[in-house]
């Protein structure tokens, strides 16, 4: 099965620049093909960044509480489980701050940190599948 955007996940990040659709890829260690499907290149990046999440963590800030609390239960525990917390809002976000801050560190600029959150609800439900 493979994985596809919803609408309301594909409208959160359809006007974004091309540009910072590559950096992020890119920074996901993706090589783009020279002709450019916005779409599959979203997808490929949500699921390089479940990958990234079980092996780095995933960055989230305090901002992300309320769309880690919106998120349906069994999202909310395959995020957790992806990057080795708890199931618990309070545990993602700890993680996440840590892992923020040290991604501060060497990539302050980080496509990854800027544009997770509005991969959010897509990086908790392809976590699930």
């Amino acid at each position: 099965m493979s994985f596809v955007l919803t609408e309301i996940e594909w409208s959160m990040v359809e006007h974004l620049p091309e540009l910072d659709l590559v950096d992020l890829a890119a920074e996901l260690g993706l090589i783009p093909p020279a002709e450019i499907d916005r779409r599959t290149l979203v997808v490929q990046c949500v699921l390089q960044l479940v990958e990234v999440g079980r092996s780095d963590g995933l960055p989230f800030s305090k901002y992300d509480r309320e769309d880690l609390e919106s998120l349906p239960r069994e999202h909310l525990v395959a995020l957790a489980t992806v990057i080795g917390t708890r199931a618990e809002v309070a545990s993602v976000l700890a993680s996440g701050q840590r892992t923020l801050k040290a991604l501060q560190k060497t990539r302050p600029n980080s496509q990854v940190a800027l544009m997770l959150p509005m991969l959010l609800t897509a990086v908790a439900r392809a976590s699930h599948r």
